[in-house]
Protein backbone atom coordinates (compact mmCIF):
# COMPACT_ATOMS: atom_id res chain seq x y z
CA UNK A 1 0.00 0.00 0.00
CA UNK A 2 2.87 2.53 1.02
CA UNK A 3 4.68 1.38 -1.94
CA UNK A 4 1.55 2.16 -4.95
CA UNK A 5 1.21 5.75 -2.53
CA UNK A 6 4.87 7.25 -2.99
CA UNK A 7 4.48 5.88 -6.49
CA UNK A 8 1.33 8.04 -6.85
CA UNK A 9 2.98 10.90 -5.48
CA UNK A 10 6.14 10.51 -7.64
CA UNK A 11 3.83 10.26 -11.16
CA UNK A 12 2.41 14.02 -9.55
CA UNK A 13 5.67 15.16 -9.02
CA UNK A 14 7.17 14.18 -12.51
CA UNK A 15 7.92 17.54 -13.13
CA UNK A 16 10.03 17.88 -10.20
CA UNK A 17 12.77 14.88 -10.88
CA UNK A 18 12.92 15.71 -14.16
CA UNK A 19 13.61 19.49 -13.73
CA UNK A 20 16.15 18.02 -10.66
CA UNK A 21 17.51 15.43 -13.10
CA UNK A 22 18.50 18.34 -15.79
CA UNK A 23 19.57 20.32 -13.23
CA UNK A 24 21.82 17.59 -11.96
CA UNK A 25 23.20 16.85 -15.01
CA UNK A 26 24.23 20.26 -16.37
CA UNK A 27 25.73 21.38 -13.03
CA UNK A 28 28.22 17.85 -13.47
CA UNK A 29 28.69 18.94 -16.86
CA UNK A 30 29.70 22.20 -16.48
CA UNK A 31 32.32 21.23 -13.46
CA UNK A 32 33.54 18.66 -15.51
CA UNK A 33 34.48 20.62 -18.54
CA UNK A 34 35.48 24.02 -16.53
CA UNK A 35 36.40 23.33 -12.92
CA UNK A 36 38.30 20.46 -13.22
CA UNK A 37 42.34 20.05 -14.16
CA UNK A 38 42.08 16.64 -16.06
CA UNK A 39 44.23 14.08 -14.53
CA UNK A 40 46.08 11.05 -16.06
CA UNK A 41 47.77 8.17 -14.61
CA UNK A 42 50.33 5.49 -15.67
CA UNK A 43 51.78 2.15 -13.91
CA UNK A 44 54.98 0.87 -13.75
CA UNK A 45 55.83 -3.10 -12.65
CA UNK A 46 58.21 -4.29 -11.13
CA UNK A 47 59.95 -7.59 -10.11
CA UNK A 48 61.72 -8.69 -7.04
CA UNK A 49 63.75 -11.95 -8.10
CA UNK A 50 67.01 -13.58 -6.47
CA UNK A 51 70.06 -12.57 -7.94
CA UNK A 52 71.26 -16.20 -9.77
CA UNK A 53 75.05 -15.12 -9.58
CA UNK A 54 75.51 -14.85 -5.93
CA UNK A 55 73.98 -18.04 -4.81
CA UNK A 56 76.40 -21.51 -5.78
CA UNK A 57 73.88 -24.32 -4.71
CA UNK A 58 70.78 -24.52 -5.77
CA UNK A 59 69.95 -25.34 -1.77
CA UNK A 60 71.14 -21.61 -1.39
CA UNK A 61 69.08 -20.51 -4.00
CA UNK A 62 65.63 -22.29 -2.47
CA UNK A 63 66.16 -20.41 0.63
CA UNK A 64 66.29 -17.21 -0.77
CA UNK A 65 63.06 -18.08 -2.95
CA UNK A 66 61.07 -19.19 0.69
CA UNK A 67 62.72 -16.00 2.22
CA UNK A 68 61.25 -14.15 -0.50
CA UNK A 69 58.12 -15.45 -0.21
CA UNK A 70 57.82 -14.00 3.53
CA UNK A 71 56.83 -10.29 2.30
CA UNK A 72 59.34 -8.71 4.03
CA UNK A 73 62.03 -7.85 1.25
CA UNK A 74 59.05 -6.99 -1.60
CA UNK A 75 57.50 -4.78 1.22
CA UNK A 76 60.35 -3.01 2.11
CA UNK A 77 61.16 -2.82 -1.61
CA UNK A 78 57.70 -1.34 -2.51
CA UNK A 79 58.10 1.12 0.47
CA UNK A 80 61.65 2.18 -1.18
CA UNK A 81 59.87 3.12 -4.22
CA UNK A 82 57.28 5.28 -2.95
CA UNK A 83 59.00 7.17 -0.78
CA UNK A 84 60.21 11.11 -0.66
CA UNK A 85 64.00 10.55 -0.65
CA UNK A 86 63.87 8.59 -4.58
CA UNK A 87 61.36 10.90 -5.20
CA UNK A 88 63.29 14.10 -4.77
CA UNK A 89 66.81 12.12 -5.06
CA UNK A 90 65.80 11.15 -8.45
CA UNK A 91 64.16 14.94 -9.98
CA UNK A 92 67.51 16.47 -8.37
CA UNK A 93 69.90 14.12 -10.26
CA UNK A 94 67.58 14.71 -13.88
CA UNK A 95 68.06 18.64 -12.71
CA UNK A 96 64.52 19.10 -12.03
CA UNK A 97 63.07 21.39 -8.90
CA UNK A 98 60.52 18.89 -6.85
CA UNK A 99 58.62 21.73 -6.07
CA UNK A 100 57.66 21.58 -9.37
CA UNK A 101 56.17 18.11 -9.13
CA UNK A 102 53.72 18.78 -6.14
CA UNK A 103 50.92 17.93 -8.28
CA UNK A 104 51.88 14.47 -9.19
CA UNK A 105 51.06 11.63 -6.83
CA UNK A 106 52.96 8.17 -6.22
CA UNK A 107 51.49 4.59 -4.83
CA UNK A 108 52.47 1.82 -4.74
CA UNK A 109 50.74 -1.85 -4.25
CA UNK A 110 52.58 -5.58 -3.65
CA UNK A 111 50.37 -7.74 -5.99
CA UNK A 112 49.02 -10.29 -3.94
CA UNK A 113 50.51 -13.92 -4.49
CA UNK A 114 53.16 -12.30 -6.40
CA UNK A 115 56.40 -10.66 -5.58
CA UNK A 116 55.30 -7.87 -7.85
CA UNK A 117 55.63 -4.23 -7.54
CA UNK A 118 53.22 -1.92 -9.37
CA UNK A 119 54.03 1.88 -8.92
CA UNK A 120 51.17 4.25 -9.90
CA UNK A 121 51.99 7.96 -11.27
CA UNK A 122 48.58 10.53 -11.46
CA UNK A 123 48.95 14.19 -12.25
CA UNK A 124 47.35 16.61 -14.84
CA UNK A 125 50.58 16.30 -17.48
CA UNK A 126 50.42 12.60 -19.84
CA UNK A 127 53.69 12.53 -20.58
CA UNK A 128 55.10 13.64 -17.23
CA UNK A 129 53.28 10.82 -15.58
CA UNK A 130 54.71 8.70 -17.09
CA UNK A 131 58.18 10.12 -17.39
CA UNK A 132 58.36 9.95 -13.50
CA UNK A 133 56.85 6.30 -13.16
CA UNK A 134 59.96 5.48 -15.09
CA UNK A 135 62.68 7.78 -14.11
CA UNK A 136 61.43 6.70 -10.44
CA UNK A 137 61.82 2.87 -11.06
CA UNK A 138 65.34 3.09 -12.45
CA UNK A 139 66.55 5.42 -9.64
CA UNK A 140 65.18 3.00 -7.57
CA UNK A 141 66.35 -0.02 -8.85
CA UNK A 142 69.83 1.71 -9.19
CA UNK A 143 69.34 2.26 -5.01
CA UNK A 144 68.61 -1.42 -4.17
CA UNK A 145 71.47 -2.76 -6.02
CA UNK A 146 73.98 -1.91 -2.93
CA UNK A 147 71.06 -2.62 -0.66
CA UNK A 148 69.88 -6.46 -1.15
CA UNK A 149 72.66 -8.00 -3.23
CA UNK A 150 71.02 -11.16 -3.57
CA UNK A 151 67.75 -9.71 -4.83
CA UNK A 152 67.47 -7.76 -7.60
CA UNK A 153 64.57 -5.53 -8.55
CA UNK A 154 63.94 -4.85 -12.73
CA UNK A 155 61.03 -3.91 -14.07
CA UNK A 156 58.76 -6.02 -15.92
CA UNK A 157 56.48 -3.24 -17.56
CA UNK A 158 57.52 0.16 -18.56
CA UNK A 159 55.01 3.41 -18.16
CA UNK A 160 53.35 4.34 -21.10
CA UNK A 161 52.29 7.50 -21.72
CA UNK A 162 48.31 7.62 -20.72
CA UNK A 163 45.80 9.00 -23.70
CA UNK A 164 42.42 9.83 -21.54
CA UNK A 165 42.13 11.05 -18.16
CA UNK A 166 41.09 9.18 -15.87
CA UNK A 167 39.16 11.89 -14.33
CA UNK A 168 36.61 13.79 -15.13
CA UNK A 169 34.87 10.98 -16.72
CA UNK A 170 31.48 13.37 -17.85
CA UNK A 171 29.47 11.00 -19.40
CA UNK A 172 29.85 8.59 -16.78
CA UNK A 173 29.70 11.43 -13.87
CA UNK A 174 26.61 13.09 -15.91
CA UNK A 175 24.94 9.77 -15.41
CA UNK A 176 25.55 9.44 -12.07
CA UNK A 177 24.20 13.04 -11.76
CA UNK A 178 21.20 11.98 -13.70
CA UNK A 179 20.65 9.64 -10.82
CA UNK A 180 21.38 11.55 -7.94
CA UNK A 181 19.20 14.04 -9.76
CA UNK A 182 16.26 11.43 -10.41
CA UNK A 183 16.61 10.11 -6.76
CA UNK A 184 16.50 13.75 -5.22
CA UNK A 185 13.76 14.92 -7.34
CA UNK A 186 11.89 11.73 -5.79
CA UNK A 187 12.39 12.83 -2.43
CA UNK A 188 11.41 16.16 -3.18
CA UNK A 189 8.33 15.00 -5.25
CA UNK A 190 6.93 12.97 -1.77
CA UNK A 191 8.51 15.86 0.83
CA UNK A 192 6.33 18.36 -1.26
CA UNK A 193 3.14 15.99 -1.39
CA UNK A 194 3.34 15.59 2.24
CA UNK A 195 4.07 19.09 2.79
CA UNK A 196 0.88 20.30 0.49
CA UNK A 197 -1.28 17.53 2.67
CA UNK A 198 -0.21 18.94 5.76
CA UNK A 199 -1.02 22.68 4.58
CA UNK A 200 -4.14 21.36 3.76
CA UNK A 201 -5.01 19.35 6.41
CA UNK A 202 -4.17 22.62 8.38
CA UNK A 203 -6.24 24.68 6.42
CA UNK A 204 -9.26 21.96 7.05
CA UNK A 205 -8.64 22.08 10.64
CA UNK A 206 -9.09 25.91 10.63
CA UNK A 207 -12.27 26.09 8.15
CA UNK A 208 -13.86 23.25 10.14
CA UNK A 209 -15.54 22.56 13.76
CA UNK A 210 -14.25 20.12 15.11
CA UNK A 211 -17.81 18.83 16.52
CA UNK A 212 -20.21 19.14 13.63
CA UNK A 213 -17.56 19.19 10.32
CA UNK A 214 -19.65 22.09 9.65
CA UNK A 215 -17.84 25.65 8.89
CA UNK A 216 -16.05 27.43 11.91
CA UNK A 217 -17.37 31.16 12.64
CA UNK A 218 -14.81 32.90 11.28
CA UNK A 219 -14.61 30.95 8.11
CA UNK A 220 -18.59 31.23 7.58
CA UNK A 221 -18.49 35.09 8.31
CA UNK A 222 -15.35 35.62 5.51
CA UNK A 223 -18.04 33.40 2.98
CA UNK A 224 -20.85 35.85 3.80
CA UNK A 225 -18.94 38.83 3.63
CA UNK A 226 -17.33 37.58 -0.34
CA UNK A 227 -21.00 36.76 -1.04
CA UNK A 228 -22.58 40.46 0.42
CA UNK A 229 -20.06 41.94 -2.34
CA UNK A 230 -21.11 39.96 -5.26
CA UNK A 231 -24.67 39.35 -4.69
CA UNK A 232 -28.07 41.64 -6.20
CA UNK A 233 -30.41 43.00 -3.82
CA UNK A 234 -32.60 40.61 -1.93
CA UNK A 235 -31.25 37.69 -3.53
CA UNK A 236 -29.28 36.48 -0.74
CA UNK A 237 -30.45 34.99 2.48
CA UNK A 238 -28.81 34.53 5.75
CA UNK A 239 -30.25 31.80 8.42
CA UNK A 240 -29.88 30.62 11.87
CA UNK A 241 -30.75 27.57 13.31
CA UNK A 242 -30.76 27.36 17.03
CA UNK A 243 -30.75 23.41 18.36
CA UNK A 244 -33.53 24.35 21.13
CA UNK A 245 -33.66 20.56 22.44
CA UNK A 246 -29.97 20.18 23.35
CA UNK A 247 -30.32 23.31 25.30
CA UNK A 248 -30.57 21.09 28.72
CA UNK A 249 -28.60 18.77 27.66
CA UNK A 250 -26.12 19.74 25.79
CA UNK A 251 -23.48 19.93 28.62
CA UNK A 252 -23.99 16.37 30.14
CA UNK A 253 -24.04 14.45 27.15
CA UNK A 254 -21.10 12.52 26.37
CA UNK A 255 -18.86 13.87 23.53
CA UNK A 256 -19.30 11.23 21.21
CA UNK A 257 -23.09 11.99 21.41
CA UNK A 258 -22.55 15.14 20.94
CA UNK A 259 -20.74 14.94 17.98
CA UNK A 260 -22.99 12.68 16.14
CA UNK A 261 -26.31 14.82 16.98
CA UNK A 262 -23.65 17.78 15.42
CA UNK A 263 -23.18 15.89 12.51
CA UNK A 264 -26.40 14.50 11.99
CA UNK A 265 -27.68 18.48 12.06
CA UNK A 266 -24.61 19.38 9.39
CA UNK A 267 -25.13 16.57 7.31
CA UNK A 268 -29.06 17.14 7.00
CA UNK A 269 -28.50 20.44 6.20
CA UNK A 270 -25.50 19.89 3.35
CA UNK A 271 -27.53 16.84 1.57
CA UNK A 272 -30.75 18.97 1.59
CA UNK A 273 -29.29 22.52 0.20
CA UNK A 274 -27.78 22.81 -3.19
CA UNK A 275 -24.12 22.76 -3.67
CA UNK A 276 -23.76 26.81 -3.22
CA UNK A 277 -25.22 26.93 -0.10
CA UNK A 278 -22.74 27.36 2.97
CA UNK A 279 -23.29 25.89 6.14
CA UNK A 280 -21.37 26.94 9.57
CA UNK A 281 -21.01 26.33 13.26
CA UNK A 282 -22.03 29.94 14.88
CA UNK A 283 -21.99 28.80 18.56
CA UNK A 284 -22.28 25.98 21.03
CA UNK A 285 -25.66 25.13 19.94
CA UNK A 286 -26.88 27.17 16.79
CA UNK A 287 -25.52 26.97 13.04
CA UNK A 288 -25.44 29.57 10.22
CA UNK A 289 -27.02 28.94 6.59
CA UNK A 290 -25.62 31.12 3.76
CA UNK A 291 -28.15 30.95 0.88
CA UNK A 292 -26.38 32.78 -2.06
CA UNK A 293 -28.84 33.82 -4.89
CA UNK A 294 -31.83 32.83 -2.87
CA UNK A 295 -34.52 35.40 -1.73
CA UNK A 296 -36.23 35.32 1.16
CA UNK A 297 -39.90 34.08 0.79
CA UNK A 298 -37.93 30.20 -1.18
CA UNK A 299 -34.99 30.47 1.33
CA UNK A 300 -37.89 30.10 4.66
CA UNK A 301 -39.51 27.55 2.78
CA UNK A 302 -36.28 25.74 1.94
CA UNK A 303 -35.61 25.97 5.72
CA UNK A 304 -38.56 25.22 7.08
CA UNK A 305 -39.12 21.79 4.99
CA UNK A 306 -35.53 20.66 6.22
CA UNK A 307 -36.62 21.53 10.04
CA UNK A 308 -39.10 18.96 9.56
CA UNK A 309 -36.54 16.54 8.94
CA UNK A 310 -34.99 17.62 11.86
CA UNK A 311 -38.01 17.44 14.20
CA UNK A 312 -37.99 13.91 14.13
CA UNK A 313 -36.36 11.86 16.96
CA UNK A 314 -32.68 11.40 16.53
CA UNK A 315 -31.25 8.00 18.13
CA UNK A 316 -27.94 8.21 20.03
CA UNK A 317 -27.59 3.94 19.93
CA UNK A 318 -28.43 1.17 17.43
CA UNK A 319 -32.14 0.16 18.70
CA UNK A 320 -33.25 3.32 19.25
CA UNK A 321 -33.30 2.85 23.39
CA UNK A 322 -31.80 6.52 23.55
CA UNK A 323 -32.53 9.34 21.57
CA UNK A 324 -32.90 13.24 21.86
CA UNK A 325 -35.62 15.60 20.80
CA UNK A 326 -34.00 18.26 18.44
CA UNK A 327 -36.56 20.77 18.06
CA UNK A 328 -34.67 23.52 15.39
CA UNK A 329 -35.83 26.98 15.38
CA UNK A 330 -35.13 29.18 12.57
CA UNK A 331 -34.82 32.54 12.36
CA UNK A 332 -34.11 33.96 8.23
CA UNK A 333 -33.47 37.28 6.74
CA UNK A 334 -32.74 38.22 3.49
CA UNK A 335 -29.79 40.90 2.64
CA UNK A 336 -30.80 44.16 1.13
CA UNK A 337 -28.36 46.00 -1.08
CA UNK A 338 -26.03 48.96 1.18
CA UNK A 339 -26.82 46.86 4.42
CA UNK A 340 -23.49 46.37 6.66
CA UNK A 341 -22.58 43.27 6.93
CA UNK A 342 -23.37 43.58 11.09
CA UNK A 343 -26.61 44.77 10.46
CA UNK A 344 -27.74 41.79 8.60
CA UNK A 345 -26.46 39.28 11.53
CA UNK A 346 -28.08 41.27 14.17
CA UNK A 347 -31.34 40.94 12.28
CA UNK A 348 -31.27 37.27 11.94
CA UNK A 349 -30.46 37.02 15.34
CA UNK A 350 -33.60 39.21 15.92
CA UNK A 351 -35.49 36.82 13.66
CA UNK A 352 -33.86 33.42 15.55
CA UNK A 353 -34.92 35.08 19.30
CA UNK A 354 -38.65 35.87 17.45
CA UNK A 355 -38.26 31.40 16.53
CA UNK A 356 -37.46 30.93 19.47
CA UNK A 357 -40.22 32.82 21.75
CA UNK A 358 -43.41 32.55 19.21
CA UNK A 359 -45.23 28.71 18.17
CA UNK A 360 -43.79 29.40 14.54
CA UNK A 361 -40.55 28.10 15.34
CA UNK A 362 -39.25 29.34 11.96
CA UNK A 363 -39.57 33.36 11.51
CA UNK A 364 -38.61 35.43 8.49
CA UNK A 365 -37.87 39.10 9.61
CA UNK A 366 -37.62 41.76 6.71
CA UNK A 367 -35.07 44.68 6.75
CA UNK A 368 -38.45 47.39 7.60
CA UNK A 369 -40.04 45.17 10.13
CA UNK A 370 -40.48 46.31 13.68
CA UNK A 371 -39.29 44.32 16.43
Amino acid sequence: MEIRFYLRTIQRGWWLILVSMLIAVNISLVYSYYYVTPMYETYARFIVSPDIKEFDQIRDLANSLETLDKRSIVSTYAEIINSNLIFDDNLQLLGQDPADYMDYITSVVVLPEANIIELKVQGPNPEVVAFLANTIGQYAINFVVDLYQVYDLSFIDKAVVPIEPYQPKPFQDGALALIIGAAFGGILAILRDQLSSSLETLTQRRMTDGESLAYTRNYFEQKLRNSIATQPKGELSLGFVYLNGLQDVYDSLPQAYVNNIMRHVSDTFKYQLRGNDIVGRWSRLSFSILLPTTPGNPATNTLARIRNLLTQPYSLEMGGEVTVDIDPRIGVVSYEEGEPLGDLVSRAEQALELARQSDEKIRYLGKNQVV
